[in-house]
């Protein structure tokens, strides 16, 4: 039985689960959904999953995903566990879907062409549709040729979410700080 540890984060109060095998990240859920609807992507495996719950396994991947949602990481260093999912195909678009830049968007069509399979337009939008780990391999990158969002498993308003967040600047912290008044009693005194 393989372990796999879970975690979950809650963003404008939707809550993502996602799970970790000793290999690295394997699934990010749609906000809003269970930590079961892992099984719609590994069928096979579901008695054969031992759930878990360790911080000190899952922090460093909680940690990315609370930095890219505070506008602190813009691409993610974490490992991903692939291995028992999808086709040549499918990884080969997983791992376009990571080159896209931040804040940027490109069409089913140019994701086919990136991986060398333009008329497999189809084929490469079912594979961006099978995606298991949302927001890693940040599917909601990709859009249709009319400019128009296309589906997402998070739903359309979430992807317009997200792809509006990462157009959004990150927000300016004041460099000076306001100091406080001094009170009466400290008025008058040399060293103040």
């Amino acid at each position: 039985m393989e372990k796999i540890y879970w975690e979950s984060i809650e963003v404008n109060h939707q809550k993502f689960f996602f799970t970790v095998t000793s290999k690295g990240l394997n699934f990010v859920s749609s906000p809003g959904r269970y930590l079961s609807e892992i099984f719609e992507f590994y069928p096979n495996n579901r008695y054969n999953y031992q759930f878990m719950y360790d911080e000190k396994v899952t922090n460093i991947y909680l940690d990315e995903l609370t930095e890219y949602f505070n506008k602190k990481r813009k691409s993610f260093d974490l490992p991903l566990d692939l291995a028992n999912i999808g086709t040549d195909l499918q990884h080969q678009v997983w791992d376009a879907i990571q080159k896209i830049p931040y804040g940027d968007t490109v069409t089913y069509k140019q994701l086919a062409e990136n991986v060398g399979k333009p008329k497999a337009i189809r084929a490469v939008a079912s594979a961006v549709a099978k995606n298991p780990i949302l927001i890693v391999v940040p599917c909601h990158r990709v859009i249709r040729a009319s400019g128009e969002l296309g589906d997402y498993r998070g739903g359309k308003d979430i992807k317009k979410e997200l792809l509006d967040f990462e157009k959004q600047p990150a927000a300016k912290q004041t460099l000076i700080k306001k100091l406080p008044l001094p009170r009466l009693s400290q008025l008058g005194r040399p060293d103040l």
